[in-house]
């Protein structure tokens, strides 16, 4: 009988991966199985014993199947917790890559509007240029035939202030073609 009384703490102490629940049920049962020693009538010592003997395998059968429910429970909520998680950890990979694209974008606009920008500073600069050219252009050819009514010019005189003009022409066409390809460079982006 010695070796009943000592029991519940060899049990205890055995059984460490068990959580704090299942332990306390196993000390109140094995605590109850003492008690029923205790409290052990004379008159049917053989009776009582099988009947204590079977209350606590039925309360430890009992505590056994608590233990592997609750177990099973935390299990469940455990795989809920990691499932919760990894959806989580799904839309956030998600939103990243929302946001890598959103810049990405963003970058691109920006680009894009740059070069619409620098497309029409091209197509205003070449514009400007065509003008001045244009107005030097005419400012020649008229000192030129101011010159020819006088007949202030000499032959070679006149040879220099033609070619010159058809440079000055030549120079204004070269930038007309320039504004058309800036043009079509333009109307890409629009």
């Amino acid at each position: 009988m010695h070796s009943w009384i000592n029991w519940p703490y060899f049990v205890i102490n055995k059984i460490n991966y068990l959580d704090m629940k299942t332990k306390f049920i196993i000390l109140v049962t094995a605590l109850a199985f003492q008690f029923g020693y205790s409290q052990e009538n004379n008159s049917l010592p053989t009776k009582t014993a099988v009947d204590s003997v079977t209350i606590t395998k039925t309360d430890f059968e009992k505590a056994e199947k608590e233990r592997l429910k609750a177990e099973k429970e935390k299990n469940k909520i455990q795989k809920e917790q990691q499932r919760a998680l990894d959806q989580a950890e799904k839309e956030t990979k998600k939103a990243e890559k929302e946001r890598k694209a959103a810049e990405k974008e963003l970058k691109k606009m920006e680009k894009d509007r740059k070069k619409l920008d620098n497309a029409s500073k091209d197509v205003a600069k070449t514009e400007e240029k065509i003008s001045k050219a244009t107005a030097d252009y005419n400012r020649e050819k008229n000192k030129y035939e101011k010159k020819k009514l006088k007949g202030k010019l000499s032959p070679n005189d006149d040879i220099k202030m033609r070619e010159k003009l058809l440079k000055k022409e030549s120079k204004i066409n070269e930038l007309k073609l320039d504004l058309e390809k800036d043009k079509k460079d333009l109307n890409k982006l629009l």
